[in-house]
C-alpha cells in the first residue's frame, strides 16, 4: 500500500511539474519581453539625459557670460552715479578780452 501511495504520489509530482513548467515558461517569455522593453527605456532616457546635460553645459556658460555682463554694467553705472553726484568745480571766470586796438589815423596825405 505505501508503495501504492508513493507512486501515486509520484505521478501527481510529476503532472503537477509538467503543467507548472508551462505555466513558468510563459512567466519567463513575459518577464523577457518586460526586460527588453524596460533596457529599450533605459537606453532612450539615456539619450535624453546626455542631451539635457549638454544643453546644460550651453546654459551654464551663458549664464556665466550674462552675469559678467551684469557686473560690468553695475559698475559702469555706479562710476555714472557718482560722477553725476560729485561736487562741480565752479566755473572759471572768463579771461579779459584785450582792448581792441584803435585805428590810427590815415596819414594826411601830402
Amino acid at each position: 500500500m505505501t508503495q501504492r501511495m508513493a507512486g501515486s504520489l509520484l505521478v501527481l509530482t510529476l503532472f503537477l511539474i509538467a503543467g507548472c513548467g508551462q505555466e513558468l515558461q510563459k512567466e519567463n517569455e513575459a518577464l523577457k519581453a518586460q526586460i527588453k522593453t524596460a533596457q529599450e527605456e533605459n537606453a532612450s532616457l539615456n539619450g535624453k539625459l546626455q542631451a539635457l546635460e549638454a544643453e546644460k553645459s550651453t546654459l551654464s556658460t551663458s549664464i556665466e557670460g550674462l552675469e559678467k555682463q551684469v557686473a560690468e554694467l553695475e559698475k559702469s553705472l555706479e562710476a555714472a552715479r557718482k560722477a553725476a553726484t560729485a561736487p562741480k568745480p565752479p566755473a572759471a571766470k572768463p579771461a579779459p578780452k584785450a582792448p581792441a586796438p584803435t585805428p590810427s589815423p590815415a596819414p594826411k596825405p601830402k
